[in-house]
């Protein structure tokens, strides 16, 4: 090799360096936006095929039955996950716990969705009290 050969393999890997690490740095910038934005949920809102069905409040511990017991949902430390369900695959058991605005646990077969929301309104329906 010439030296006119290994000084344009040299300025290709150092674009390529920093390509790399200006990817990187964007990933880390929308990482912390991401987790720094993201607001913890008030409430679980609760639809079976589409139609709200309960709205339980994740500042109070509990365990309920969904959807004529075909799934069972757990509220605990703020957090909400499903700790049964009579689905074949299980992957609503599997998503974890849900506690940020947005974020749902979701049954395809059972046709139920838990949505975490924001703030608890006066026309909810919570089956708790």
């Amino acid at each position: 090799m010439n030296k006119e050969t290994l000084k344009g393999l040299m300025s290709k890997h150092k674009i390529d360096i920093i390509v790399v690490a200006s990817l990187l740095l964007l990933s880390v910038i929308i990482l912390l936006t991401v987790n720094l934005t993201r607001k913890p949920g008030a409430f679980v809102e609760i639809t079976v095929d589409g139609e709200v069905v309960a709205e339980y409040p994740l500042d109070r511990d509990g365990v309920y039955e969904l959807n004529g017991g075909t799934n069972t949902l757990t509220v605990k430390g703020g957090e909400a996950y499903m700790t049964y369900s009579s689905c074949p695959d299980h992957t609503c058991e599997n998503t974890g716990r849900v506690r940020h605005v947005g974020q749902t646990i979701v049954c395809l077969p059972n046709k139920l969705t838990v949505t975490v929301k924001g703030e608890m309104t006066d026309d909810s329906v919570d089956l708790v009290s």
